[in-house]
């Protein structure tokens, strides 16, 4: 059995949903904690796959184990649903991995995530795991894993010590330097100060960048996110990145002989994950901005 919390937060996709509790089935967690936000009011039909998917769920745990539920009866809508279970995760656990319902996890994802909580519990620096590679295929350096700088968020793990620093609005970071961070993820940050985007994973990227903080990031992707498509709320189709991505397994982990920031491996994120030009930048503002033309872009296939 998995000693190590895991947090499954669910929405309205029964058959992804299962997909992804298959995996984590196969670990049989020792805690398992579900989190499901509740249905949209203007969303014909979205009652009844909510609690379709929270049944699928709890019908499936066939092993001993404690659960513990937060299914709310009304939308909070994706950023605060997610961060305030995030909350409440934490506030019951130490350290733990999170999975959402359409990140699907290799078996490796989650010793390698539990090897990693506890290798660095007590190294404040470290406050992040990625399950996620995005360097298409190169390796970085000679063992499993490398240091960044930059927090993903298709399937994860952390400590309430390190998530204590997380601040939905990031208020708390408002008058910190923004130096480092490229034009891209400027407008990222922005477009939260402007409450114009949903979210929750901004924000906990800026609290790990502003409390420079590390983050261990596989060197091959143990998570693959089946979300992209027709109902996913904020991806609508793939980008080239995505195409790119190279997936694994980690069983035997070797460690870094020495500590520091894989410099080369964080240039190549920012040449390729956050490099939108300035136009594009200012157009995706300007539908966010409008609700008509933000609908008819969540449209396109």
């Amino acid at each position: 059995m998995l000693q190590t919390p895991v947090l499954l937060l669910v929405f309205n996709r029964p058959e992804q949903t299962l997909f992804v509790f298959s995996q984590i089935r196969l670990q049989q967690p020792e805690q398992l904690f579900i989190a499901a936000d509740g249905p949209r009011p203007d969303r014909p039909g979205e009652a009844a796959l909510c609690e379709a998917t929270r049944t699928a769920v709890l019908q499936g745990i066939d092993w001993p184990c404690k659960v513990t539920t937060l299914f709310r009866e009304h939308n909070l809508g994706c950023g605060k649903a997610v961060s305030s279970a995030i909350d409440w995760f934490f506030n019951q656990v130490e350290e733990g991995i999170i999975l959402e319902d359409d990140c699907v996890p290799d078996p490796t994802f989650f010793s390698f995530c539990t090897a990693m909580l506890e290798r660095y519990r007590l190294n404040n620096t470290v406050m992040h795991i990625n399950g996620s590679n995005y360097q298409s295929g190169v390796t970085r350096g000679m063992a499993s894993y490398y240091f960044s700088r930059y927090a993903h968020v298709w399937g994860w793990a952390t400590w309430r010590r390190a998530w204590q620093h997380y601040d939905f609005s990031l208020h708390r970071y408002q008058h910190n330097s923004r130096s480092g961070l490229n034009t891209f993820l400027r407008a990222e940050l922005q477009s939260i100060y402007d409450a114009q985007t949903d979210t929750w994973d901004i924000q906990w990227f800026m609290t790990v960048w502003f409390c420079k903080g590390w983050v261990i990031t596989p060197n091959i992707s143990l998570v693959r996110n089946i979300g992209y498509g027709k109902e996913a709320t904020h991806t609508r189709s793939a980008p080239r990145w995505f195409r790119k991505i190279h997936y694994g397994a980690i069983t035997d982990i070797i460690h870094p002989d020495e500590n520091n920031i894989d410099e080369a491996a964080d240039r190549y994120t920012i040449n390729t994950l956050y490099n939108s030009g300035r136009l594009s930048i200012r157009l995706k503002k300007i539908v966010k901005n409008n609700r008509l033309l933000y609908s008819l872009y969540k449209r396109i296939p």
